[in-house]
């Protein structure tokens, strides 16, 4: 080449080479194994899912009604029969009862129960006032006793499995808090939740509360 030539090639711009760009794929083996995690994840994602359902609430436990066991008598007076229980718990217990009168099949009863602890007594017997109306296990119910003497008693009464009503007072206030029931010789009975629940006469009453109390002094506390 002459050296005119040289100069000539010397004076074109030199061009870079060009590079082909080839469209860039995902390499066979890499999408196989990311294909098992993909799956994974989503299987995670959904047993998570089905763990916040909440799970269905229990059923409540029956309401349970009061303690029982063999009876024997204490004594008897007034019309009225006094007898000491022992269920097996060993947690002996009293109840006075009265017969039921001639003609008053469809009256309220009453029992009055004493036991170391919690004493009280057992409404029975009655039909509730309001249609429909029925004692439901374990639920409050308000119960006023209104009487012929003394004055008017707002108490709290829970509802038994049988349809009774059983009001509890602390047995150390029991002979207190019973003064106007042993007073009376007339008593009726209304609860807000039920109606009307009758009228009763309480004749000899006073003599079978301190009975039942003297029984439990005897026999539940010894």
């Amino acid at each position: 080449m002459t050296r005119d030539g040289e100069d000539a090639a010397m004076d074109r711009p030199h061009l870079a080479p060009v590079a082909r760009l080839r469209p860039a794929f995902m390499d066979r083996r890499a999408v196989r194994v990311a294909t098992p995690f993909a799956l994974l994840a989503g299987l995670t994602l959904a047993l998570a899912a089905c763990e916040t359902v909440p799970p269905q609430p229990a059923s409540p436990p029956p309401a349970a009604g009061l303690e029982d066991g063999p009876a024997k008598p204490f004594g008897s007076g007034k019309g009225w029969t006094v007898t000491v229980h022992s269920p097996p718990s060993g947690k002996r217990f009293c109840v006075a009862e009265r017969g039921i009168p001639v003609g008053q099949n469809a009256a309220p009863r009453l029992s009055f129960r004493t036991a170391s602890v919690e004493s009280g007594f057992i409404l029975s017997g009655f039909t509730p006032s309001d249609s429909g109306a029925v004692v439901k296990p374990g639920e409050r119910y308000d119960l006023t006793v209104s009487a012929d003497m003394g004055p008017r008693l707002s108490l709290s009464a829970r509802g038994l499995p049988n349809g009774s009503l059983y009001v509890a007072v602390p047995t150390k206030g029991f002979l207190e808090e019973m003064e106007p029931l042993a007073r009376a010789h007339r008593v009726s009975f209304r609860s807000s939740g039920l109606g009307e629940l009758g009228t009763m006469l309480l004749g000899g009453s006073s003599w079978a509360i301190n009975a039942s109390d003297e029984c439990r002094i005897l026999h539940a506390d010894s």
